[in-house]
């Protein structure tokens, strides 16, 4: 006659499962909450033309959406059809913060030809009077010499863009041979005018300390030679307008 064997039978511990299912309750419902958080805060920074309320409405979160439902390379892509973006970086927090920084486009100059204002980006837009204190460019510039002139010009200080008042290509011709076909007249509002070329276009950020040098008087400079040495300054009614005198560039390394 078999030997019967005894089976164990486990009691279930109820209390054990009791906490397990709470457990992944919680964990349940932390993710839903996570899941399902709206934007608590907008944060908007980098900004002096935009308005907040541009931003968000162009975004699509002025309902404050669910945060994590929220993707932000798509933000980013919607911020930079504005065509005062010129780059936005996009940043969320598990507390619902949400983060904006933007790099602006800058207002460059005013294209009479087009009647648009030209922007660091290089993207035109319709003048509507909203863009002020920016320098008029006042003839035709070749397409490509312009892409160069605005590539360059966008790394001038703005506080020294908002001192030019008018803009003109003026290439330098002699005897029907062209010398120089990257050269500018800038006229300033403190009635100055300065000959820049595209490659020295850098050196309009010394405008100030240049022309300190020089005292009281009003006239002409030449940023357009080779030689960063030496500064030609030519005051107004000189006898001699061709030559002028030289000013020490003391701004040059």
């Amino acid at each position: 006659m078999a030997e019967l064997k005894r089976v164990k039978v486990r009691k279930l511990n109820l209390k054990a499962v009791v906490i397990l299912l709470l457990i992944l309750y919680l964990i349940v419902m932390l993710l839903y909450t996570l899941f399902t958080m709206p934007i608590k805060n907008i944060y908007i920074t980098g900004t002096t033309l935009l308005t907040d309320n541009e931003i968000i409405e162009a975004a699509g979160i002025k309902d404050y959406p669910a945060i994590f439902k929220t993707s932000a390379s798509k933000l980013e892509e919607e911020l930079e059809k504005l065509e005062l973006v010129e780059s936005v970086e996009v940043k969320k927090t598990l507390t619902g913060k949400l983060t904006i920084n933007i790099t602006e486009a800058i207002p460059l100059f005013y294209n009479r030809n087009t009647n648009q204002v030209v922007l660091s980006n290089g993207v035109s837009v319709e003048d509507n009077s909203k863009y002020l204190g920016i320098p008029t460019l006042i003839n035709y510039v070749p397409t490509d010499i312009l892409e160069d002139f605005i590539a360059s010009f966008k790394e001038i200080d703005s506080d020294i863009i908002k001192m030019i008042n008018e803009i003109e290509y003026n290439p330098d011709i002699s005897n029907d041979i062209t010398i120089d076909e990257y050269r500018f007249l800038l006229r300033m509002n403190d009635t100055n005018h300065v000959y820049v070329n595209i490659i020295n276009m850098e050196r309009l950020n010394d405008y100030e300390s240049i022309f300190a040098t020089v005292g009281d008087l009003n006239g002409t400079i030449y940023l357009d030679s080779y030689n960063a040495d030496n500064i030609i300054f030519e005051a107004f009614g000189s006898e001699d307008e061709t030559t002028g005198g030289e000013v020490s560039d003391e701004t040059e390394n």
